[in-house]
């Protein structure tokens, strides 16, 4: 069970002061990690008073929490945008994953973040995954009643596409900050048309 924020700001100080937080704890757990990164610090830099952070959350998990919320909803948001309008759902697939790490290349620090809650809030780890797989296999499956992809398991398939976009993305763009030549994304989109072309 994913628990929401503690308070929501009603007014436009309230607002900016909350997003000055959450910037602050993406800079900071970015940068320096999780378990280095204090309520201080992230109050410090985010030009609030201290008891401001326990008026939006409980404790520092809670902020990790938001932060994993936020990215699981700016990337599903990013990625829809950038391929509304494909019909053929192979086009929308390879142009989905080339897109996911566009958009990986431009949120190191979500990522960065992202990769200490896989340690430090696992369940939300799992949530994140969770949701793109419920949303996922459902426009998988109506491709395959429409007869434009290989008829597996939807779900099974949507975590295969997923694990092969993160594995990517973290070998290509986090882990030596050099991206896909062109040959490697055009060798990428045949494996993935290969992979989802109906037998």
């Amino acid at each position: 069970m994913v628990v929401k924020m503690y308070r929501y700001p009603k007014t436009e100080k309230g607002k900016e002061s909350l997003n000055k937080i959450i910037n602050a704890s993406l800079d900071l757990i970015s940068e320096k990690g999780f378990l280095n990164t204090s309520i201080s610090d992230i109050t410090n830099k985010a030009g609030v008073a201290y008891g401001l952070f326990y008026f939006y959350f409980k404790s520092k998990h809670d902020i990790l929490d938001e932060l994993i919320r936020k990215f699981n909803t700016d990337m599903r948001y990013y990625l829809k945008v950038n391929t509304m309008g494909i019909q053929n759902r192979i086009e929308m697939e390879k142009e989905g994953l080339a897109k996911f790490l566009e958009w990986m290349s431009q949120n190191k620090k979500y990522y960065k973040v992202f990769v200490e809650a896989q340690v430090h809030r696992p369940e939300m780890y799992i949530w994140h995954f969770t949701k793109l797989a419920e949303r996922y296999k459902i426009g998988l499956k109506e491709a395959m009643d429409r007869g434009e992809i290989v008829k597996v398991d939807p779900e099974l398939l949507a975590y295969v596409l997923i694990g092969i976009g993160e594995m990517i993305g973290r070998r290509y763009i986090l882990w030596t900050n050099q991206g896909l030549t062109k040959k490697q994304y055009n060798d990428l989109a045949i494996l993935i048309e290969n992979m989802l072309r109906p037998k």
